[in-house]
């Protein structure tokens, strides 16, 4: 599906090339579908090559003839797929194109095509499950193309259980510590770690995060939960100087953000890693996992940074004035579009200087970000964060511009204990006297 469809205007039965945004695949798709057919790659994309594919539009109107809404559609095929930068280059045929289909009833269509609340709306790439003719019946189309065959069964190798053969187990600190030291970062980069609970947890911050319909759970919203926040609670961000300070506030307490917490304290993260224990259904620990990211020195931005500033103001724009901020066009023409003018106007509230010199390829990065020690967590856990730019390529993909490494974490309860005798426990990474409280009072009370 794409605002923009004029690739698809070709004749039947012909075959052509075009290309999508990587950043943009498998939105919208199943999770358990979608956990099948990550990483992208070369047997992944593969796959698609032996299933239909419709080419849509997104949802259209035109109120002022007095007409519904309406969207173009097409089917056909797609084959071979590569991944070259940050799009996924195609090769597709289209085999019968409807035109202009008008959609008296919203709902109908979305139940007809297994779509989702929003989704007629966005640009992206979904893979369905199910029987496209059947879909095709009933949106009332099915007798349009009697000669289509059948969807196929989705039948793509399941995600290992186990972790891949070149990824560390461990299962005390000393193990871990030691693949940590043999990692030898040079002179010029830093290291960053991040924990997870369960080793299937994506690298991701809470605004992506999807339902298991592969609906977005906030990222619609984003700009409404940002105003939301800061019009009931406004005496808390009033100290606040630059967008990014009261993200990391937002992100504080709770609210879905743009920005995902690393440490710099390699043990800080493997007791976020332990700290919630995890049983599948038949009673067994699940894994847990310590991703490594490795930067450059000169990648790793402050509070201050003026480019830090132009990703995290995107979080003022609506979704429509996101999407048509245009990163593939030039500075110049890029920084007198309607859209950028609304995004310098947000920036030069913080920062009035600020001129007309953006860089749209900045906006689809993920940056390292150092923000100020404002309060004791951070400082106490060596806190910075990444924050995601508006189409950045997340690392499940197995093309992000992260540099990372992945440490499997088994025998939680036991790291658990040995990191308490290292001082790493509930209330020094968690400073305040909840917490402290609550820990003398289990180390005393009687069983």
């Amino acid at each position: 599906m794409s605002s923009d469809d004029s690739a698809w205007i070709t004749p039947v039965g012909t075959a052509q090339l075009s290309s999508f945004s990587l950043s943009r695949y498998l939105e919208y798709t199943d999770a358990a579908l979608e956990e099948k057919l990550k990483p992208v790659s070369s047997s992944t994309l593969s796959f698609l090559s032996e299933i239909p594919t419709i080419f849509l539009s997104e949802l259209r109107n035109d109120y002022e003839n007095n007409r519904h809404e309406y969207l173009t559609m097409r089917v056909g095929r797609v084959w071979n797929l590569q991944v070259v930068g940050n799009e996924i280059r195609y090769e597709f045929c289209i085999d019968r194109d409807f035109g202009e289909i008008t959609v008296h009833d919203r709902r109908q269509f979305e139940l007809a095509f297994e779509l989702g609340r929003w989704e007629l709306n966005r640009t992206h790439w979904a893979v369905k499950k199910g029987d496209l003719m059947q879909s095709l019946n009933h949106a009332g189309l099915a007798e349009h193309f009697n000669n289509l065959a059948p969807a196929m069964a989705v039948n793509v190798p399941p995600p290992p259980d186990e972790p891949p053969s070149d990824q560390p187990v461990v299962t005390n600190v000393e193990e871990y510590m030691a693949y940590v030291l043999s990692l030898n970062p040079a002179a010029d980069e830093e290291i960053f770690y991040r924990g997870h609970s369960d080793r299937k947890y994506r690298l991701e911050p809470t605004l992506f995060r999807r339902n298991e319909r592969g609906e977005f759970r906030y990222l619609q919203k984003e700009a409404t939960l940002v105003r939301e926040i800061l019009t009931a609670q406004a005496n808390e961000f009033s100290s606040d100087q630059y967008m990014l300070d009261r993200l990391v506030r937002m992100q504080h307490f709770g609210l879905p953000t743009r920005l995902l917490d690393v440490t710099s304290n390699p043990l800080i993260a493997l007791y976020f890693c332990c700290s919630s224990t995890k049983y599948d259904v038949d009673g067994n620990e699940i894994d847990g996992e310590v991703i490594v990211l490795a930067t450059k020195s000169e990648n790793v931005m402050f509070f201050d940074s003026d480019t830090v500033s132009c990703v995290a103001n995107l979080c003022l724009m609506s979704e429509g004035d996101q999407d048509a901020l245009d990163t593939s066009q030039d500075k110049t023409a890029f920084n007198v579009t309607p859209a950028c003018q609304k995004l310098l106007h947000f920036i030069r509230r913080e920062k009035p200087y600020f001129e007309n010199r953006i860089d749209p390829a900045d906006l689809d990065r993920i940056l390292f970000v150092r923000g100020r020690n404002t309060n004791a967590r951070i400082i106490s856990q060596s806190g910075a964060f990444l924050i995601f730019g508006k189409d950045a390529v997340l690392p499940e993909t197995g093309h992000s511009s992260l540099n990372l490494h992945r440490i499997t974490v088994r025998d939680k309860a036991a790291i658990l204990g040995q990191l308490a005798k290292l001082n790493i426990k509930s209330s020094t990474v968690y400073p305040g006297i909840e917490k402290a409280t609550a820990e003398i009072a289990n180390k005393y009370e009687l069983n």
